[in-house]
């Protein structure tokens, strides 16, 4: 999907850029809140039932009292909104230049956050993958709630880029063919080198625990 210039009067390629990033960082708060936070805790809460009493009171490798919810939960929704509002706000600058089917976007998006934060939660020095079980339902959960997270806000980054078109006019940077296709070729480049990369840390963490 590409952004082009329909109507007469565009804004300029900055604000374009600005207005892009933006949906984005929007994109990533709601989508931050509701996968990273609200999902983390319901994740934590399934793990607890699903682990019994012998993990009750013990603390997380994240600082959390496990099976119980505290003022800590405060934090965490906090935190998690802050990170999505980061992870959004690169993913809009990068939206900019993705060309090519929203369905591949949205599912390459999707993979790629779904292993980078599965790399990044599955932790196999720690306690929670280690006490916590099933350990196919922890790593599961944990590699779902990142990849929500992506599709949540690639998905609402168009439909918020789309609703502010009616507004304003996109034009994408660079006047000529060539331009924006090196851009985006660069893009996918940068989304792949990162969802490699996310793989193989993810893939050298489940090896470990199993």
């Amino acid at each position: 999907m590409a952004y082009t210039n329909t109507h007469s009067g565009p804004i300029s390629g900055i604000n374009a850029v600005l207005q892009t990033v933006g949906a984005g960082a929007v994109s990533g708060m709601v989508a931050g809140f509701l996968w990273g936070g609200v999902g983390g805790r319901i994740a934590m809460r399934i793990l607890f039932l699903a682990s019994g009493d012998r993990v009750r009171g013990l603390t997380s490798d994240d600082g959390f009292e496990i099976g119980t919810f505290s003022g800590a939960t405060i934090i965490l929704l906090i935190g998690t909104t802050l990170l999505g509002t980061v992870g959004g706000t690169a993913f809009g600058l990068l939206r900019r230049f993705l060309r090519g089917q929203r369905w591949v976007v949205v599912s390459m998006v999707a993979l790629t956050a779904a292993v980078v934060g599965g790399g990044a939660f599955v932790e196999f020095e720690g306690i929670d993958f280690r006490l916590l079980k099933p350990l196919w339902l922890a790593i599961g959960l944990f590699v779902f709630l990142p990849g929500a997270w992506g599709a949540t806000v690639a998905i609402l980054t168009d439909h918020l880029i789309e609703k502010g078109n009616r507004t304003f006019n996109l034009q994408p940077l660079g006047s000529r063919e060539p331009v924006r296709l090196a851009a985006s070729v660069v893009a996918w480049a940068v989304l792949g080198t990162v969802f490699t990369l996310g793989a193989v840390e993810l893939l050298s963490d489940i090896a470990q625990l199993t």
